[in-house]
């Protein structure tokens, strides 16, 4: 190929400042900047590198957003949530995330990895010194190196060494003493592991002068190797150095040919790495200066033909096309020499015959070499991690849709439950509006047969006075102050049987009745709740106390007006007809009439001056005037009534007058004879009994009136414990309601968020797939 400028070379240093310049002239594409400072095939590495640690990085931070939130959701600081994530998902995402973890940090470690591999003295640390444009390696006649050493870039101004052994780090000038097989200190390296012992050389990246490598910059480590004919142990350098290798490069001698190390050395790693990516280096070519030009050909021709039959072959690597891209003919010493003189660390280099056509086939191969390792790189280091990052965000949408089913599962539950509640709740809403109206028709209905039963019970036992005050014991004296307290304990002995009996006969009778009322009230009200609702309502009820009429006859009050009239007074006598005959106009029992209603008037005056009460009795001195009226105009009718009897008796003969007067007569004394202590008795409790009698028809209508009140209060009582009891009910239900709603909106909003977090992880995968598409296809750009 032509030969390019020294700052543009494939493997060259360039200008750091040349290339800041021309970044800082205007934005460049990545692709672009690649190609401006001439790496772009090893920058695409790194380009790749950094493109899938980015989505790395992204999906990281999806996976920890969706674990924060199945943390929110199922965490015991949030015990309100609606959703909880099984245990099954969350360890699910866990793994993920610690995946994701290692990938990262095994990652940060990936890098573009060469072997170099030859017999003793073939040039391996030569060419390497020949491509990093520098003598890094020790190199010279004989066994030069002992031991695997891998040369890395670091970015300490003075590079350094580390042995496996040790953690301190080594100067950089100390490389020839642990490094070379030579060199006096080889002792002191490790006795253990042979030649399969690794010393690590890390080399500046950037050099004093400002020139950059770009094999190191761009992430390439190179591994020099013992010769493979100083030891057998091809078994362990493979499983040790070549497993992760990217590219192999076998330095051969030009002057010889193949031998069986070389070739037994890359069977074996054919068999632990599918199609290995080897180039062969045919160095000191530049012996072939001496020989002339047809001899040279002759000898590569056959180097071209034995080594495409290795490749192609034996190996399978390769195609016949491709193997002219693998095998070169070069002169790593002319190649060091010319580029240390270059670069001004050197006066003079040796170079042979030929040495622009050897130098152009050491550039054409660094430069297939690059672009190999770059794509093999990428493919062998990316690709899997490509893979990876797609079955990880595959695992994640399949995590986040095993919630998402469950979730959407939750809702259906949560919206028929929350349908069942609803109903549930306007259901009992509804029953128990048409239970208050039959309560209110129930309460009328109770009231009407409290009042026929109370009213019944009150003129049973008005009838039954008599009865009642027989038993009463007391001896009667004929006393002022014996009658008073007499009439005063019969009061007292009459209302406790009445009210006792009263009570007794109205509970009895309705008692049954009105349990069973408020026992139907109770049924009626447990059938409209739910099951779960009812003990709430049966402790309500198991403590009820049962019903109980409370009637106050207050006998004393009732007869307060009691006068008894223990003279005697003759049945059909004036006084006593006068006396019924006020009873009759004022309403009142004959007994409230007071004895003298001549006097009656001299009372009233006299009850004023005590501070009575004057107008209780108007009516009663109107009355007593009346009387006096009366008798005034019968003494001044006279003369009339004497006409008027004579003209009877003219009628009828005196001897029916005689007769009549006779029987008066008779009655009058047969009345008066018997007046005497146990008929002023029974006159007074007779008189008591008619008092009592009168009064309690006047107040029979109050008392039912109340009684039916306590009825009416007791069931309202009953309805009012069930209606607060299904009130609370009814706000238990309608919380659950809400709290069904808020659930679903809790189940809503999640689903919400996992669909965002789906929808993140898709950009994901067509970042994924974009990045299979530039990097990893087989029609992706390359260089």
């Amino acid at each position: 190929g032509s030969k390019i400028p020294e700052s543009l070379g494939m493997s060259g240093s360039i200008s750091v400042a040349a290339a800041g310049d021309t970044a800082a002239n205007r934005p460049f594409s990545l692709k672009t900047q690649r190609r401006a400072n001439g790496a772009e095939p090893l920058a695409r590495f790194g380009e790749a590198k950094k493109v899938l640690g980015d989505i790395y990085a992204e999906v990281n931070t999806y996976v920890d957003e969706l674990n924060g939130f199945y943390e929110d959701l199922s965490g015991d600081s949030n015990p309100s949530a609606v959703v909880k994530v099984s245990d099954e998902q969350r360890a699910g995402l866990k793994e993920l995330s610690a995946s994701i973890r290692i990938i990262r940090e095994t990652f940060q470690r990936d890098h573009m990895k060469v072997v170099f591999f030859g017999r003793t003295s073939n040039g391996k640390s030569t060419t390497i010194n020949a491509m990093l444009h520098d003598k890094v390696l020790p190199q010279g006649m004989g066994h030069t190196t002992c031991c695997f050493l891998q040369v890395e870039g670091c970015s300490d101004d003075l590079g350094y060494l580390k042995r496996d052994d040790l953690e301190e780090k080594l100067p950089l000038a100390d490389l020839r003493s642990y490094g070379n097989a030579l060199g006096d200190d080889d002792r002191e390296l490790p006795a253990s592991g042979g030649y399969n012992r690794t010393l690590r050389v890390f080399h500046p990246r950037t050099s004093a002068d400002g020139n950059v490598n770009r094999l190191l910059q761009n992430d390439v480590v190179i591994v020099d190797s013992p010769g493979v004919d100083v030891s057998p142990e091809f078994d362990s350098w493979i499983d040790a150095h070549c497993l992760d290798a990217d590219v192999f490069v076998l330095v051969s001698n030009s002057e010889s040919t193949l031998t069986n190390a070389e070739k037994q050395f890359f069977h074996r790693v054919s068999q632990r790495l599918s199609k290995p990516n080897i180039f062969v280096l045919n160095n000191r070519w530049d012996a072939s200066a001496s020989d002339g030009q047809e001899t040279a050909n002759m000898v590569r021709k056959q180097h071209e033909q034995r080594l495409k039959e290795f490749l192609v072959d034996e190996l399978h690597v390769c195609t016949e096309r491709e193997v002219k891209e693998r095998v070169y003919f070069v002169s790593s010493r002319e190649m060091l020499e010319a580029r240390l003189k270059e670069m001004g660390k050197a006066e003079r280099a040796f170079q042979q015959e030929g040495h622009g056509e050897r130098r152009n086939e050491f550039e054409k191969f660094e430069r297939v070499f690059e672009q190999c390792i770059s794509r093999s790189a990428i493919h062998t280091k990316l690709e899997a991690h490509n893979r990876r990052a797609i079955e990880i965000v595959s695992r994640m949408r399949e995590n986040c849709d095993a919630v998402q089913l469950a979730m959407g599962d939750q809702k259906r539950d949560r919206l028929l439950a929350m349908e069942e509640h609803s109903s549930a709740f306007a259901r009992c809403r509804e029953e128990f509006g048409r239970f208050e109206q039959a309560c209110r028709l129930q309460t009328e209905r109770l009231r009407a047969e409290v009042h026929v039963k109370v009213s019944a019970d009150i003129s049973e036992e008005i009838q039954r006075l008599s009865v009642i005050m027989d038993k009463f014991e007391r001896a009667f004296v004929d006393e002022p102050v014996d009658i008073k307290e007499f009439k005063k304990e019969l009061s007292k002995f009459v209302d406790e049987y009445l009210t006792s009996d009263l009570e007794a006969r109205c509970t009895g009778g309705l008692m049954t009745r009105i349990w069973n009322i408020e026992n139907s009230m109770f049924q009626c009200v447990k059938s409209l709740l739910p099951e779960e609702y009812q003990p709430k309502l049966e402790e309500v009820w198991r403590y009820r106390a049962p019903f109980k009429f409370q009637i106050c006859i207050n006998v004393p009050q009732l007869t307060a007006d009691f006068h008894e009239d223990l003279e005697f007074r003759f049945t059909l006598g004036l006084s006593a007809i006068i006396r019924r005959l006020v009873a009759y106009r004022m309403g009142q029992p004959v007994t409230a009439i007071r004895g003298n209603l001549l006097s009656f008037k001299q009372d009233v005056e006299a009850a004023a001056a005590e501070g009575g009460n004057v107008a209780a009795d108007a009516e009663a001195a109107m009355m007593s005037q009346m009387v006096l009226t009366s008798a005034t105009y019968l003494a001044n009718g006279g003369v009339g009534l004497g006409l008027v009897g004579l003209v009877v008796y003219r009628a009828i003969g005196w001897k029916v007058l005689a007769s009549v007067g006779a029987v008066y007569g008779g009655l009058y004394a047969y009345e008066r004879l018997r007046w005497n202590n146990s008929a002023k008795e029974q006159h007074l409790k007779e008189q008591f009994r008619a008092h009592l009698a009168t009064k309690m028809q006047n107040v029979a209508a109050a008392h039912t009136s109340h009684c039916e009140t306590q009825a009416a209060r007791d069931l309202e009582q009953v309805y009012e414990g069930l209606r607060a009891t299904v009130g609370g009910v009814h706000r238990d239900m309608k919380d659950k309601v809400d709290e069904q709603k808020k659930a679903i909106e809790g189940v809503d909003k999640t689903l919400k968020g996992l669909g965002a977090i789906k929808g993140k992880t898709a950009f994901v995968l067509s970042s994924l797939e974009k990045f299979a598409t530039d990097y990893l296809r087989s029609d992706s750009p390359t260089s």
